[in-house]
């Protein structure tokens, strides 16, 4: 079993910067889902589908980023603690997208 190397200061740094991006895309993706889609697009007289669709499409993104987070902290120290985080987070993430995706063709 190959040891892990300690990551060095500017592998951190970088590590801490993409899990930031990540942090701050959560923060905007949750206003955005619950706070904006429900109230506010009605609000405007958007049809539900609209706001779904939106849904979904964030959804994927943050798909994609956890996927990416994964990729990058493979090497460190703390990726099992990450990918136990990411495991739950995907698994939220596909209860909503298939709620949305059902929603969305009324299945």
């Amino acid at each position: 079993m190959s040891q892990l190397n300690s990551p060095s200061q500017q592998e951190i740094r970088r590590t801490d910067k993409y899990t930031g991006g990540y942090l701050l895309f959560v923060c905007v993706r949750c206003t955005i889902q619950y706070v904006l889609l429900p109230f506010v697009l009605p609000f405007f007289g958007l049809r539900a589908d609209v706001a779904v669709s939106i849904s979904i499409l964030i959804d994927f993104i943050a798909l994609g980023m956890i996927t990416f987070n994964v990729y990058r902290l493979w090497n460190t120290n703390w990726r099992y603690r990450y990918l136990a985080l990411s495991v739950v987070m995907v698994t939220i993430l596909l209860i909503f997208l298939y709620n949305d995706l059902r929603h969305l063709l009324q299945i």
